[in-house]
């Protein structure tokens, strides 16, 4: 770490509010990027400037920032955002993978939903299939990013069940994003809207092992 770092003074920690946490600086020699598997995009993205405006944006806010300071990783417990593009629940994603890594020295991987998929069909009878999804089961904390915007395939839905029934019931954590614009119904209605795309039995192990979350 540079000795005359201005955040902490060469120290490498930081004390946010009675919070200590790993400077920047310790990670220099990391690739965040391709550590975490983050969209170049929101590479930069953080809970320093995330700018909520609505009441709902402020509340995911909270949550997700309390979630990362005190994330543990024998606890299996997620977060879900569900809300209309825009409202800033990737940029909260990654935020909470950033911090997580940086506090507490866990590591967690982002992957957009289709694209994770693709690349699964694609890699499907490799070596390249079992090491993707070693990671998919037993990562610490996972970020599943625009999930259930679309009607999946059997193959989908039955992938998708192995790894949320796997990390149910082995406690991992599961960040997990959605852009249905669901907020004006009911919590029923929602997860039966949920359902039709994803199957109940997901959205049953999802509901139980995450928060969910509202922006509108």
């Amino acid at each position: 770490m540079p000795m005359g770092c201005p955040v902490c003074g060469g120290t490498g920690f930081i004390d946010r509010g009675g919070v200590v946490e790993l400077c920047a600086c310790r990670f220099e020699g990391v690739n965040l990027q391709r550590y975490l598997n983050l969209p170049p995009r929101f590479l930069e993205a953080d809970f320093e400037n995330y700018r909520p405006i609505t009441p709902s944006q402020k509340k995911a806010y909270e949550v997700c920032l309390s979630y990362a300071l005190s994330f543990d990783p024998k606890e299996g417990r997620g977060i879900t955002l569900i809300g209309p593009p825009q409202m800033g629940k990737t940029h909260l994603a990654v935020a909470v993978l950033k911090r997580v890594y940086r506090t507490h020295k866990v590591r967690g991987l982002f992957f957009d939903t289709k694209e994770l998929f693709y690349r699964l069909q694609g890699y499907t009878g490799s070596e390249k299939y079992e090491k993707l999804m070693n990671y998919l089961l037993s990562i610490p904390l996972l970020v599943l990013d625009d999930l259930g915007s679309e009607r999946l395939s059997d193959w989908r839905i039955e992938t998708l069940s192995l790894i949320i029934s796997h990390r149910y019931n082995f406690l991992r954590s599961t960040l997990i994003t959605t852009n249905y614009t669901l907020h004006r119904l009911k919590d029923e209605d929602i997860t039966k809207a949920l359902e039709e795309r994803l199957s109940p039995a997901i959205v049953g192990k999802i509901t139980q092992m995450n928060e969910i979350v509202y922006l509108n």
